[in-house]
């Protein structure tokens, strides 16, 4: 159970601490006072999405603290996969910055939210006064269900969802052969003509560089050729005007050689040249052969573009370049060996198929009839519960739509089972779906039913209503506060209410105001005792303090006493 609650820089609070009791806990407070806030905090607790809007005006920083007294043997698997040390008293926080940063903590150690959210909704089950519309819709009604079965339906649905992933992954198998007969015979002629028409292309890789590098030389071959044959002229043949580069060079190498026995410098110097003789010769050779071959072949031509836009052609189907264009026909000749060997496989495939749905269809039948015999029960408690909270002529059926033939059955992982809840709450009355309850107070003295039953299911230990009282009022909420008080025999219940027989009930009562104080406005939290609380409820009963007021609210105390009494309190 939650032992203390402690607030800071949230919204209209600066600093809280509310201690609670282990009975029914109820807060109470003129509208605007700050009543929502405080579930606000205790959500945040909850790991429910923050909004850096609760985060107190002018402040950088909010955070929010709980105390929790729990079991440790009941949240030993926790522990362990966090990796936390189990302790059967928890401190659990969550601080809130202007800049977005959360940051959550169990017993001091930094924890994920989502490792937060999993150990809170273990402890705490918060209901809020629009909850009550996700009975609305019928698709959340078989995970209420469900969740009553317990372990034999857990099974159950355990084993459905093995069974339809392997439907899935054999499934998967027999498309990787080709599906059907048609299927594959489709898929081989595709694959069959991209083989060979990649094939036939026999390009190699790099080829497209290869043939734009000669495309470049044959569209620059008459200035290619004209400079060829002038470096030529210049080296070996000599201009008009004087004689070849080589010649020059020559003659300059047999002046050299004329004084190259007077020092050791001149010889090198000579050498050196003389190998300059021998280079350019090599050059004007090369020069030579470059120009013999320097052609200008317009057919040529003519074919380099038509190989560039064939492997163009390619690459938009099959890559984007001749690397992926092979590989792609790589595995393409791999897929047509499978497919041309999958005949046998797919029979396989399709006799393993037929015999999976055949268990899963018999799966499906257990789990429905598992569920339809719950939800007899499921029924028979909740038409309790609503005959404790005065709707004694309810009626209320889970109504399941009939079940589709294995034929039809769409493979589910949670089964095939439709089903909605219906309700009359007038005896003679005919039942309806929850969905066209008008009354707001019928719909949150339902969700009180589901609530109370599910809690128990799931040994939540604190319960927190927030104003789901909305709609109730006289007799009504004599029998809502009854349940409650009931209901906080076995487990920790916090209200926040507006009406004065649930205040009176109460074994700890919490008043929450609103004051302005150096221009800002605070919320506090009071401990009301005697008076104080006798005080409260004439205020909740009829807001003007009077002495009949006063005098009837020590009536609903005093007669919340003996009803406490009857349960054991």
């Amino acid at each position: 159970m939650i032992q203390s609650l402690a607030v800071k820089n949230i919204a209209l609070i600066d600093e809280l601490n509310i201690e609670f009791e282990a009975g029914l806990n109820v807060l109470s407070g003129e509208t605007g006072a700050g009543k929502s806030i405080l579930v606000d905090s205790m959500n945040l607790l909850l790991g429910e999405r923050a909004d850096r809007e609760l985060i107190r005006s002018g402040q950088e920083k909010a955070h929010v603290e709980a105390n929790i007294c729990i079991d440790p043997a009941v949240f030993a698997d926790f522990f362990d996969a966090n990796e936390l040390d189990a302790e059967d008293e928890l401190i659990v926080s969550r601080d809130l910055s202007a800049s977005g940063k959360n940051i959550c903590r169990i017993n001091g150690t930094v924890v994920s939210l989502s490792a937060l959210k999993a150990l809170m909704d273990r402890i705490v089950d918060l209901h809020g006064q629009h909850e009550h519309q996700s009975l609305l819709y019928a698709k959340n009604h078989l995970a209420f269900l469900d969740n009553y079965c317990g372990q034999e339906v857990g099974e159950a649905k355990e084993r459905i969802a093995k069974l339809a992933s392997q439907l899935k992954k054999v499934q998967e198998q027999l498309e990787d052969t080709g599906g059907d007969e048609k299927e594959r015979a489709r898929s081989m002629d595709l694959l069959s003509f991209q083989i060979q028409e990649i094939t036939d292309a026999q390009i190699f890789a790099g080829e497209e560089d290869v043939l734009r590098e000669e495309r470049n030389k044959l569209n620059n071959a008459q200035t290619i050729a004209q400079n060829l044959s002038a470096c030529y002229t210049e080296i070996y043949l000599g201009g008009e005007e004087g004689g070849s580069a080589l010649s020059l060079i020559q003659d300059t190498v047999r002046l050299m050689s004329q004084i190259s026995m007077y020092d050791e410098a001149y010889e090198k110097t000579e050498e050196r040249l003389q190998e300059s003789v021998f280079a350019l010769e090599e050059c004007a050779h090369d020069l030579r052969n470059y120009l013999e071959a320097v052609v200008f072949d317009e057919q040529r031509q003519a074919e380099i573009e038509e190989r560039i836009d064939l492997i163009a052609g390619l690459k938009r189907k099959y890559g984007n370049s001749e690397e992926d264009i092979l590989n792609f026909c790589a595995e393409a000749q791999k897929k047509l060996e499978r497919l041309q060997n999958a005949e046998l496989d797919a029979a396989r495939l399709t006799n393993e198929i037929e015999t999976l749905k055949d268990q899963l269809y018999g799966e499906y039948q257990n789990l429905s009839g598992l569920r339809r015999k719950a939800a007899e029960k499921f029924s028979a408690a909740i038409l309790r519960e609503l005959g404790d909270l005065g709707m004694a002529g309810a009626q209320f059926e889970a109504r399941f739509s009939a079940l589709p033939g294995r034929e039809e059955a769409p493979w589910r992982r949670d089964g095939i089972d439709e089903m909605e809840f219906y309700l009359s709450t007038n005896e003679g009355e005919p039942l309806k779906p929850l969905s066209r309850i008008a009354s707001g107070g019928e719909m949150s003295r339902v969700m009180l039913a589901f609530k109370n039953i599910s809690a128990g299911l799931e040994d939540i230990s604190t319960l927190i209503f927030d104003e789901i009282d909305t709609g109730i009022s006289g007799r009504m909420a004599l029998v809502v506060s009854e349940k409650m008080a009931s209901i906080s025999r076995s487990r920790q219940v916090i209200c926040v209410t507006h009406l004065p027989q649930i205040a009176a009930m109460a074994d700890a009562n919490f008043l929450i105001q609103k004051h302005s104080a150096d221009g800002a406005t605070h919320t506090a939290v009071t401990r009301l005792e005697g008076n104080g609380v006798i005080d409260e409820i004439a205020r909740l009963a009829g807001g003007i303090e009077t002495e009949s007021s006063r005098i009837y609210a020590a009536e609903l105390r005093q007669n919340a006493e003996k009803i406490k009494k009857a349960f054991g309190g």
